[in-house]
């Protein structure tokens, strides 16, 4: 899977780009504030259809503007595609190959990739629904119906607390929004578990690559059910019935408050060293890199569903690792062939393999001309 080539057309502070990207190594290099991480972003709305920074369409617009466009050209499985992505009055339409599209349904039919931020780094440190957002993508990148799940259950979840929060509450809408909720928990978190024991099951060889020594890093899916039974996941029928017990058990209790305690929006995940919190006991070494080896699992799990590898976003890892982490990710990154987008404040920041490289120089949102890649 490879972006070839981009046409952007007033987004952020670029009011004008055409550029060509090579298949192994593309370089984004420039002082900061000066474009790098507009044009990751908008590599990054083509491939998942969401700005990483969390963006309205009309913040995406250059200065003074009121639409932007991106156009792609990309390579999947041995065809071409163009992609089209316009953005006007908050609202964003997609095109594929001509074809109208939403985001959701045209990710990974023509391009995919995984992003890592300084923010995605700091993960650790983040809210619980920092890593409950985090999962809940994660998974919705291999089962589609998850975001439709999530979705549903904030409205039966807010139906429910607005039936508790009356006067005189009515059970037999409080029974029916309470069986509606008992499913939809019990199959976001068994989608939830099965998207962690996945990540667990992918992430070991990127851990060794990336953090050499001793320790002994898990990741751990923090669930209510847990606590009333180990192997809830087992069956969703059990789930069901252990979140209806619990709604129901509440009941006096999240009237009082107004808000219901008992479901997924109270998961979270714990990322563990040696047993230990890694967030209490790791170093801001070892936390950046087990994130980036998180992602890097995350890469290879959409490959698997994909059939091909994503394309790999790192926005400026040299501003939040050290250069022997930095020299330990470049080199592990030539053992696993795929499109990468990288950027950097300065060349010299970056230990680069010796791998085919292309280098895009950005100033004020303009990009110095390149000579075209040859085809491959």
């Amino acid at each position: 899977m490879r972006l070839n080539q981009l046409a952007i057309r007033r987004f952020r502070n670029i009011h004008q780009a055409d550029l060509f990207f090579g298949p192994e190594m593309n370089l984004i290099s420039g002082n900061n504030g000066q474009g790098k991480s507009n044009l990751l972003e908008a590599i990054g709305l083509l491939a998942t259809g969401r700005s990483f920074r969390r963006a309205k369409t009309d913040v995406l617009c250059h200065h003074g503007e009121k639409w932007f466009s991106l156009v792609g050209e990309t390579y999947h499985q041995q065809l071409s595609h163009t992609l089209e992505f316009f953005g006007q009055q908050n609202r964003l339409s997609v095109r594929l190959d001509g074809k109208n599209q939403s985001s959701a349904s045209a990710m990974g039919q023509a391009l995919a990739a995984v992003v890592v931020t300084p923010e995605t780094l700091r993960l650790i440190e983040g809210s619980p629904s920092d890593r409950r957002r985090y999962l809940d993508w994660a998974t919705f990148a291999h089962i589609r119906t998850h975001a439709g799940l999530v979705r549903d259950h904030q409205t039966a979840r807010q139906s429910r607390n607005k039936i508790l929060k009356a006067p005189r509450p009515d059970l037999k809408q409080l029974d029916a929004w309470e069986a509606q909720l008992s499913q939809l928990s019990a199959q976001i978190s068994i989608n939830r578990y099965h998207t962690t024991q996945q990540l667990i099951s992918r992430i070991e060889p990127h851990l060794g690559a990336l953090i050499p020594g001793k320790h002994h890093y898990t990741i751990q899916l923090n669930c209510q059910l847990n606590r009333l039974d180990s192997a809830w996941h087992h069956s969703e029928a059990r789930a069901i019935a252990l979140y209806s017990e619990m709604l129901r058990s509440n009941r006096d209790q999240d009237q009082r408050i107004g808000s219901t305690r008992a479901g997924p929006h109270r998961d979270d995940l714990f990322f563990e060293m040696d047993g230990q919190l890694l967030s209490r006991y790791g170093s801001q070494g070892q936390r950046k890199r087990f994130i980036l080896a998180l992602k890097l699992a995350e890469a290879d799990l959409l490959e698997d569903h994909l059939g091909t590898a994503p394309l790999l976003v790192l926005d400026d890892p040299a501003s939040e690792l050290d250069r022997n982490g930095i020299a330990l990710l470049m080199a592990h990154l030539t053992q696993h062939p795929r499109q990468l987008f990288v950027s950097s404040c300065n060349d010299d920041d970056i230990p680069w393999p010796q791998t085919h490289q292309t280098l895009h120089r950005v100033e004020g949102g303009q990009f110095t001309p390149f000579e075209e890649p040859s085809d491959s």
